[in-house]
Order: structure tokens, then sequence, then C-alpha cells
């Protein structure tokens, strides 16, 4: 998607790069916050909308989380 943000990530320390590289002997991960203002940025919630995550949905979404009563 146009203006989509798109960069690599360390699972574990948080290291942010532009291109992709290795991180305490790991590959890190790709993410695509999407554009200013898309959902993705946001905290996950459930139904009620109460916070799941503390964490941007992009961020669960390129680690492979997911939780089954998010919206």
């Amino acid at each position: 998607m146009e203006n989509d943000i798109e960069f690599y990530i360390c699972p574990f320390c948080f290291q942010v790069c532009e291109t992709e590289q290795e991180c305490h002997q790991h590959q890190m991960i790709a993410c695509n916050s999407g554009q200013i203002g898309d959902d993705r940025r946001r905290p996950v919630t459930d139904h009620q909308g109460k916070m799941v995550s503390r964490a941007p949905r992009w961020y669960i979404e390129a680690v492979g989380l997911m939780f089954d009563d998010i919206r």
C-alpha cells in the first residue's frame, strides 16, 4: 500500500532498521505499521474495548500472535 511504513524489528531488543538483518542470532521480523491513522497502530482490544495487549496490532501480526477475542 502506498505510504505504508515498512521496517524490520528485533523481537528481543526492539532494534529497528530499514533493511533485513540478523539480530540476537535470528532474522529480524518484517513489519508494516500501515499509514498514519491506521487501526494497526493502536493497541489490541477485545469486543468490550478493554486492552488485550499494549502492543500495537502491527507488532502482534508481525510476530504471529493473534487473540480470538479481539476486534
